[in-house]
C-alpha cells in the first residue's frame, strides 16, 4: 500500500502543476491582448482553464511524472514534460476546432460569465495556444528543477564551509567521469569537490563537464595538481592499461596526493557495483593484462540443478568456487574441508546470500577414504570439484610425505569414489608448478594429473569425465605474496623478495574459479585446461607496486630486500611441458592440452612405492621416486649464480 506521505507529495505536485498551467494560460491571454483583456475574454479563459488543467495533469500522470523524486529531476523528466505539454495542446486544439463551438448555451453562470459572447463558448485564439505551450513547459520545468537547483546550491554552500572537503581531479572526461562528477554533486556528505578533469584526448582541452574544465592531458598531471591544489585523483578510465596506471600512480605519489578508482559504466549498468563505489586502486588493477571475465551460456550451464561436492571448500579458491556455483543455480553444495572454522564461515555466508541453495557443511579429510565414500553414498553428487591440496612450496619441501599423502593419494580417493558413484564430472584444480617441477609440491600435483588421466579415467565402464585446470599464482589467496608484503609494510619493512629476476603468472581468485567452472563445460574427456594469463610479472615489480599502493615510495620509505631462492622454488614458471600439444578452444583465452601418457602398470608400481615411502616418512626416497616418475623433476638451474640474497 502506498505511503500516505508519498500520496500527499504527489497531490501537492499536481496542484503546483495546475497552478503553473493556470498562470501560463493567464499570461498567454495577457500577451495575446496586449495586457488589455476584455471581460468576455477573461470569462472564456475561466471556462477553458479546467479543461487545460485536467488534460495536462492526466497526461503527466500517464508519463509517470508523479512517480519521480523532485531532487533527481533530469533530462528524461524534462523530455516527458515537453511531450505531455505538446500532446495536451494537440488534444486541446482538436477540442477548440470541433467541440467547443458545438456546446449548447451556458446558463446559470456567475456575473463574470454573463458578458461572455451570447453565453456561447467561442474558439480560443490560436495565438493563445502557442503562447500557453511555451509558458506551461517553461514554468513546470522550472518549478521541478528549482528543487534540484536549491539542493545543489545548499550542497555547494556547505562544501565551501566544510574545511575537510577534499578537492578532487577526475582522470577521464568520458561517460564514467561525467557519472562520477554527477554523483559527487549529489552527495550529501560533501566529502569531495570536483575541481577539474584531465583526459589524454587533447581535443577535449578547455571543454567543460558539469561546470568543470578539462585542464589538460595526463602528461601535465603533476603541474595541474599543484596549480589546483588537488587532494585526490579519481581514476575514471576503465580502459586504462596497467602500465599507464602505474605511471600515473607514480605521478600522484610524486605530487603527494591520494588516488582512487571508480567503477566502469558497464559495471554500474549491470548492477555489479554502484556509481559511488569509489575504492582504492588494488593490486589486481596492475596485473599487466585485462582481467578475464568468463561466462557460462545457458546451453553449457551444467551446474544448474546439480548436486556438487567441493573439496577444500573453506579455502580461498574453494570458497569462491562455492559462491559462483550458487550463482549458476546449483541445487545442493556439499562443503568438504578439514578446517571447521573456514567451513562454518562459508556455509553461513552461503545460507545468508543464497538461501535457495542447500548447503551441507562436511568436516573431513580427503585422505580418509571411508569419509569420502560416506559423503558420496549420502549425497551422490553429479559433479565433484577437487580443490583440496597442500600448495605451500617451502613447507612441502620440509614435509614431502604430507604432500604425497594429500595431493596424490587424497586425489586418488576422491577421484575413484567419484567414478564409483557415477559422478558425471570430476574437475581437479592443478597448478603451473606441475610443469617441469622443481618442488615436491609441483611434482605431487603432476603425479595427481597422471593418476586421474592414466589410471582412473581409463578404467572400464567409467562414466565420469575427468579434467584438470592449471593456473598460476592467485592474488589474495592464503599463503600468497600479497598478504605477506602488506604485513611487512605495516611493520615498516623491509619487503622480502627471493630474487630480483623471479617472475610469476598471476590471476585473481574470481578468474581462477571462472576458468575451473568453464573448463567443466567442455565435452572432451581427459584434458588439461589453462588460461592465457598474458606476460608473467616480476615479483620485485609486484612488491614495488604494493608499496606504492600503500602510500610509500619503494627504496626510500620501504626497502626491498632480496633473500635468495628457497628450496623447491623456480625462477620462472611455465604452463606447459613438451608434448602437451596446446590447442585453442572456442572459449577465447582458455586453451586445452593433452596430458602425459604413462603406462598404467608402470604408474601403479611407482604409486605403490610412493605410498610406502610416504608412510615411512622417507623424504629422500620420495624425491628419488618422484624423479623416476616425473623425468623433468629437479632443482631449478635457470640462474644458480644469483641464488643468494642481496
Amino acid at each position: 500500500m502506498m505511503n500516505k506521505q508519498v500520496v500527499l507529495q504527489r497531490i501537492g505536485l499536481a496542484i503546483l502543476d495546475a497552478f503553473c498551467v493556470a498562470l501560463a494560460l493567464y499570461l498567454a491571454y495577457q500577451i495575446r491582448f496586449e495586457f488589455a483583456v476584455r471581460p468576455e475574454d477573461l470569462a472564456q479563459m475561466l471556462v477553458v482553464l479546467p479543461l487545460f488543467c485536467i488534460v495536462r495533469l492526466i497526461l503527466f500522470a500517464i508519463l509517470h511524472l508523479y512517480s519521480g523524486i523532485l531532487r533527481y529531476t533530469s533530462l528524461p523528466e524534462i523530455k516527458a514534460i515537453f511531450t505531455g505539454v505538446v500532446i495536451g495542446s494537440f488534444i486541446l486544439g482538436i477540442a477548440n476546432i470541433y467541440i467547443w463551438p458545438m456546446l449548447p448555451p451556458i446558463d446559470g453562470l456567475p456575473d463574470l460569465y454573463l458578458t461572455y459572447i451570447d453565453k456561447h463558448p467561442q474558439r480560443v485564439p490560436w495565438s493563445v495556444f502557442c503562447i500557453e505551450v511555451v509558458f506551461s513547459f517553461t514554468l513546470i520545468a522550472a518549478m521541478r528543477l528549482s528543487r534540484r537547483l536549491t539542493i545543489t546550491a545548499q550542497c555547494w554552500a556547505k562544501t565551501r564551509r566544510n574545511a575537510a572537503v577534499r578537492r578532487v581531479l577526475i582522470l577521464g572526461a568520458g561517460d564514467t567521469g561525467e557519472a562520477t562528477a554527477r554523483t559527487i554533486s549529489r552527495d550529501l556528505s560533501h566529502a569531495y569537490e570536483v575541481v577539474c578533469f584531465v583526459d589524454d584526448n587533447p581535443m577535449k582541452r578547455g571543454l567543460r563537464i558539469r561546470g568543470c574544465m578539462v585542464k589538460g592531458t595526463c602528461d601535465e598531471l603533476v603541474k595541474i595538481i599543484a596549480e589546483e591544489h588537488i587532494d585526490d585523483v579519481l581514476f575514471a578510465v576503465p580502459s586504462m592499461t596497467p602500465d599507464r596506471m602505474r605511471g600515473i600512480i607514480e605521478s600522484c605519489q610524486s605530487a603527494h596526493v591520494g588516488f582512487k578508482r571508480v567503477p566502469a559504466v558497464n559495471e554500474i549498468i549491470s548492477g555489479r557495483v554502484a556509481v559511488n563505489a569509489i575504492r582504492q586502486v588494488e593490486i589486481e588493477d596492475l596485473l599487466g593484462r585485462e582481467t578475464v571475465n568468463l561466462e557460462l551460456g545457458k546451453e553449457n550451464n551444467y551446474i544448474c540443478g546439480a548436486t556438487v561436492l567441493v573439496t577444500g571448500a573453506g579455502g580461498s579458491i574453494g570458497s569462491e568456487l562455492c559462491r559462483q556455483l550458487c550463482n549458476f543455480g546449483a541445487k545442493t553444495i556439499v562443503l568438504l574441508g578439514k578446517g571447521e572454522n573456514s567451513i562454518y564461515d562459508i556455509s553461513q555466508e552461503l545460507a545468508r546470500v543464497c538461501p535457495q541453495v542447500k548447503t551441507v557443511p562436511a568436516i573431513g579429510d580427503v585422505r580418509d577414504r571411508a569419509r569420502i565414500r560416506q559423503l558420496m553414498d549420502k549425497w551422490n553428487p553429479d559433479i565433484v570439484f577437487h580443490a583440496a591440496a597442500h600448495k605451500h612450496v617451502p613447507l612441502m619441501e620440509l614435509s614431502p610425505d604430507e604432500a604425497i599423502k594429500n595431493n596424490v593419494f587424497g586425489t586418488i580417493n576422491v577421484a575413484e569414489e567419484a567414478a564409483a558413484h557415477n559422478a558425471s564430472q570430476f574437475i581437479m584444480i592443478s597448478t603451473d608448478k606441475a610443469v617441469r617441477p622443481t618442488s615436491v609440491m609441483g611434482a605431487s600435483k603432476r603425479v595427481a594429473e597422471m593418476v586421474i588421466f592414466n589410471r582412473i579415467a581409463l578404467q572400464p565402464n567409467t562414466k565420469t569425465k575427468f579434467v584438470a585446470v592449471r593456473f598460476g599464482n592467485v592474488l589474495g589467496s592464503r599463503g600468497s605474496v600479497i598478504p605477506l608484503f602488506r604485513a611487512q609494510i605495516v611493520r615498516g619493512g623491509p619487503v622480502t623478495v627471493t630474487h630480483p629476476e623471479m617472475t610469476r603468472y598471476f590471476m585473481t581468485i574470481p578468474e581462477a574459479v571462472s576458468l575451473v567452472i568453464q573448463a567443466g563445460s567442455r565435452k572432451e574427456q581427459r584434458h588439461l585446461y589453462l588460461l592465457d594469463m598474458g606476460k608473467p610479472m616480476k615479483i620485485a615489480d609486484l612488491a614495488a607496486n604494493v608499496i606504492r599502493l600503500s602510500g610509500f615510495e619503494p627504496g626510500r620509505d620501504i626497502k626491498i630486500k632480496y633473500t635468495g631462492m628457497r628450496p623447491g622454488e623456480k625462477l620462472y614458471e611455465e604452463l606447459l611441458t613438451e608434448g602437451e600439444n596446446i590447442k585453442a578452444t572456442d572459449m577465447g583465452r582458455i586453451f586445452s592440452a593433452e596430458p602425459d601418457q604413462v603406462n598404467p602398470d608402470t604408474l601403479e608400481e611407482h604409486l605403490s612405492k610412493l605410498k610406502q615411502l610416504a608412510e615411512d616418512g622417507d623424504a629422500d626416497g620420495i624425491r628419488e621416486e618422484l624423479t623416476l616418475l616425473v623425468p623433468d623433476f629437479g632443482p631449478d638451474k635457470s640462474d644458480s649464480k644469483t641464488n643468494t640474497g642481496k
